[in-house]
């Protein structure tokens, strides 16, 4: 090969070559793997992409050289420190937004007592969507950012101020 093939050839494979994600680890997802150490949150979670000691006690902190013996290594893509001193973190799962499509919430002004919600909407015997809040109803999960639970168990979910 000669040098213009050489450096034509090295440079096809630096475009072509992915470089390498901050999300690759060789460490599982740890909300894809132990979700309930996750929070559910709306979709501008903040990403830490780092790799992360989870304790048996259900701490996780950073991981720094390896992970101790009674702890395992694992991936969060999306979370924060919430202790500098200790390393501590808060793993998050983002949800799409239930109000981010139009005509999906109430467009009246959020009562008094809303709250931020993770909701899981399914569709009934009889073809009526139904949302309740939570995360185990075996149907889409949402985020609600002004949601309120009815009597029925039900959740209503109003639009927030940032759609206007």
């Amino acid at each position: 090969m000669n040098r213009k093939q050489l450096i034509l050839s090295a440079l096809v494979a630096a475009v072509v070559t992915p470089a390498a994600s901050a999300s690759a680890s060789t460490y599982r997802n740890l909300c894809m793997a132990a979700a309930s150490q996750c929070t559910y949150t709306g979709p501008d979670a903040p990403v830490l992409a780092a790799e992360v000691c989870l304790s048996r006690a259900g701490v996780i902190t950073l991981k720094d050289q390896t992970c101790a013996a009674d702890t395992r290594g694992y991936f969060v893509e999306h979370g924060e420190v919430v202790d500098p001193q200790t390393g501590e973190v808060a793993a998050y799962i983002p949800l799409d937004d239930r109000c981010g499509e139009a005509g999906m919430c109430s467009k009246a002004p959020p009562p008094g007592d809303s709250q931020e919600m993770p909701i899981c909407c399914f569709y009934n015997s009889s073809g009526v969507e139904v949302c309740v809040n939570g995360n185990t109803c075996g149907g889409t999960l949402w985020f609600c950012h002004d949601g309120v639970s009815n009597d029925d168990g039900t959740v209503t979910c109003f639009q927030s101020e940032q759609y206007g």
